[in-house]
């Protein structure tokens, strides 16, 4: 078997030898110039010879010099351009060029004199596989002098066609590892090779330790790259990373993958006003760079307030602003990509975009965390939201947008605050998202960041954080509203008409928890007065002992109920919360945090509709009529499908947050009204034993000794957790307090209602 290989060599370095003579012969018969053919071209005749080429050269201007070439179009599909330094055996190349085929990757093979010697059935195989060939030159890439030019031309000249008489292919590029000088490209010129590459990144494939995971290798390349494999020594695992090199390769091509995402199944994004969590943290966001000294002004506040924020960055503020860019990297704040399509773009082209912006950040600015999208202009189109979609892209709106054409040349942050914050709106919510679009104001370039200020300090409670790290803190986030399969069987659309059975009086005298002062037929329309003696009107809860319970009517904003949460916590109190929904599915965060912190969730109806109507001076109510019961019977599903989507899978230790229990408007009821709510499904209707109307006390120890003075066992303590309570918390901190100093046999435990009615 050696003898046999040997000889096999042997005719094959005979065959070139004749084949090199037969070229050179060829050459000096020729009368014609055949003009030059790019790589991968069949040729017949072959190119020019080696006097002709020396010619060229002693003749050439400084024009005539080959192309220096260190990075492909960036507008091309591919990330990187492969090429292929040398070949090994035949076995092993036709694996690389399956692999090739199966990416749909294109590459040059780049070849030199010993290589055509040693596996001329490789090179064959490369060109029948129709694969570009090439030469590499191994030599210094500096040939300054005549002579050492022209040794490099007759190396150019000799190799090309020794690959052009074996494949029929002539080369017309040269790869080489360091930079040319000038004499060197006009060798290569000369000897008809216009094109000198020069890698970007060289792999060797012999050994495993400089094989850097494709997936990284790619990503830390900038976009254009030319990334050269070097074949000697080629293994086993060698073949492997050339396999998964270029599949990851493919992946870059930006049209292949966004048609294949696009054609995918995916649900169009839709944009975020706010982020749905219980996170104590508010979002502020940015876009346009432009403006560096407003930037600045911008920053430094941000830093001040220990506060991070996001800012949107366009493709031109990549390649305009790119140092500002840095800064706001720097800083530590997170980005966002603000997508600028052109015209009507298509969601192809919009997605094409992103993934550019993607990519650049990426390998430029070495920047990987979550990129949020928000267009600069046009609104949020149909196209835009598939493209999103398409490409796992988190699209980005906000709750509140500061920066109005009205405003532009106002000079005072104090006025532009009262606009887009009145009171009544109260502070920033859990989540909430407020975007500031820069280089607006024309008078002023600190006006921005005086603003973010008094926003930050006068209309917010929370840390302010990056969007997206708001977004991804899953210990916090929920999905709104809740999905039907998520919500617990026993809550799940438990309220609707048609429950009641038997006897309405039988049910209400066992399932009112009435008031004392509630007690006559003037406050209790449809009930005769012997019916009202049945009527529990103590406010009592008698299921434990030494209990007593805080309820809170109404709904607050995130400054009153944070503050009473806190308290609860500090002093370990669980109370129920009767809420008023019209306006929950404005926040709904804040509802879910109040039910996370283990406390009782019960409706207070969405509208506050009364059970029974008032005649107009609080002191006589009429029965309701049969419409206003079937308005009422919507009202209170309506409320409680808003409680629903919001807590409807909570549950708190082993209970549902969200009960069945009700609290009238007002403590206002009738006969047709209580019959009403048992009917949808309520299980109680509570008043209490005493009501606060803490909404009017202008002397928070007043409430407190109030509240103490109240305070027996089994009571229903009812305060409010709106705005107008001014003095609530506070009153409830004294009135804890004290109760915490009773000695054991005199103390009371604060619990809700849903551990002792079901």
């Amino acid at each position: 078997m050696p003898g046999r290989s040997q000889f096999r060599t042997a005719v094959i370095l005979i065959v070139l030898i004749l084949c090199c003579l037969g070229v050179v012969y060829y050459f000096r018969t020729q009368d014609k110039t055949p003009e030059p053919a790019s790589a991968g071209t069949t040729l017949a005749p072959v190119s020019q010879g080696l006097e002709e080429a020396l010619s060229r050269f002693d003749n050439a201007g400084e024009q005539d010099r080959a192309s220096l070439l260190t990075s492909i179009e960036k507008s091309v599909g591919r990330k990187a351009e492969l090429v292929f330094w040398g070949l090994y055996e035949e076995s092993m190349i036709r694996e690389i060029i399956s692999a090739l085929d199966e990416s749909g990757i294109s590459s040059t093979f780049f070849i030199t004199e010993a290589d055509v010697a040693k596996y001329p059935q490789s090179l064959q195989l490369i060109a029948e596989s129709r694969y570009p060939v090439g030469i590499a030159y191994s030599g210094t890439a500096n040939v300054a002098g005549k002579t050492a030019a022209k040794r490099a031309v007759s190396d150019f000249v000799r190799l090309s066609g020794s690959i052009q008489l074996l494949t029929g292919l002539q080369p017309s590029a040269v790869l080489t590892l360091e930079a040319p000088d000038n004499s060197l490209l006009a060798a290569a010129y000369a000897s008809y090779l216009y094109t000198v590459m020069i890698p970007a990144k060289t792999v060797t494939l012999s050994s495993a330790a400089s094989q850097q995971n494709p997936g990284i290798l790619l990503n830390d390349l900038p976009r254009g790259s030319i990334l050269c494999i070097q074949l000697n020594g080629l293994t086993r695992s060698g073949l492997d990373y050339v396999r998964q090199l270029s599949a990851a390769l493919a992946q870059t091509d930006f049209s292949v993958n966004v048609k294949s995402l696009l054609a995918s199944s995916y649900a169009p994004a839709q944009e975020q006003m706010r982020v749905y969590t219980t996170e104590r943290a508010a979002a502020f966001t940015f876009s346009n760079l432009d403006n560096e000294e407003e930037l600045n002004g911008v920053l430094d506040v941000l830093d001040s307030l220990d506060a991070k924020a996001t800012f949107f960055v366009s493709a031109k503020d990549l390649v305009q602003n790119s140092s500002r860019v840095r800064a706001v990297i720097s800083r530590g704040h997170a980005l966002g990509i603000a997508s600028q399509p052109v015209g009507n773009a298509s969601a192809e082209a919009i997605l094409v975009e992103l993934l550019q912006i993607k990519e650049t950040l990426s390998s430029e600015y070495a920047y990987s965390r979550p990129l949020p999208i928000r267009p600069v202009y046009g609104g949020f189109s149909a196209a835009l939201r598939q493209a999103c979609g398409a490409g796992g892209f988190t699209l980005i709106s906000a709750i509140t947008n500061v920066v109005k054409p009205e405003d532009l040349r106002e000079t005072d942050p104090s006025a532009v605050l009262a606009k887009r914050f009145p009171e009544v709106n109260g502070p920033l919510q859990r989540g909430h998202i407020v975007h500031f679009e820069m280089n607006q104001y024309q008078y002023s370039n600190r006006l921005l960041g005086d603003l973010v200020r008094l926003i930050a300090t006068e209309k917010n409670i929370y840390p302010i954080k990056p969007v997206m790290d708001i977004l991804q803190n899953q210990q916090y986030t929920y999905t709104y509203p809740l999905r039907s399969e998520s919500i617990l069987p026993e809550v799940r659309d438990a309220i609707h008409p048609g429950q009641l059975t038997g006897d309405p009086l039988t049910a209400i005298q066992s399932r009112y928890i009435g008031i004392s002062w509630i007690n006559s037929v003037s406050f209790l329309p449809g009930f005769t007065s012997n019916e009202i003696k049945k009527l529990d009107k103590r406010g009592l809860i008698t299921g434990a002992q030494n209990a007593v319970y805080l309820t809170f009517d109404d709904w607050g904003t995130d400054k009153t109920v944070t503050a009473l949460l806190d308290l609860l916590r500090n002093y370990n109190v669980k109370a129920t919360f009767f809420v008023r929904t019209e306006n929950v599915i404005y926040n709904p965060n804040l509802l879910r945090a109040i039910a996370l912190e283990g406390h009782s969730i019960g409706s207070h109806t969405r509208t506050h509709y009364p059970l029974a109507n008032d005649t107009g001076n609080g002191k006589k109510f009429t029965e309701l009529s049969a419409t206003q019961v079937a308005e009422l019977k919507q009202d209170l599903v309506d409320s409680y499908q808003d409680l629903q989507s919001i807590i409807g899978d909570i549950s708190v230790n082993g209970r549902p947050a969200l009960t069945r229990l009700f609290r009238p408007p007002t403590l206002a009821v009738s006969k047709s009204g209580l019959a009403a709510v048992l009917d949808s499904g309520y299980t109680y209707s509570v008043s209490g034993y005493f009501t606060s109307q803490d909404y009017k006390t202008t002397d928070p120890n007043k409430l407190a000794a109030s509240l103490k003075a109240n305070t027996v066992n089994g009571a229903v303590l009812i305060m409010h957790i709106s705005d107008a309570s001014v003095h609530t918390v506070s009153a409830l901190e004294l009135y804890l307090n004290e109760m915490g100093k009773r000695t054991p046999d005199k103390s009371f435990r604060f619990i809700s209602l849903g551990e002792v009615l079901n």
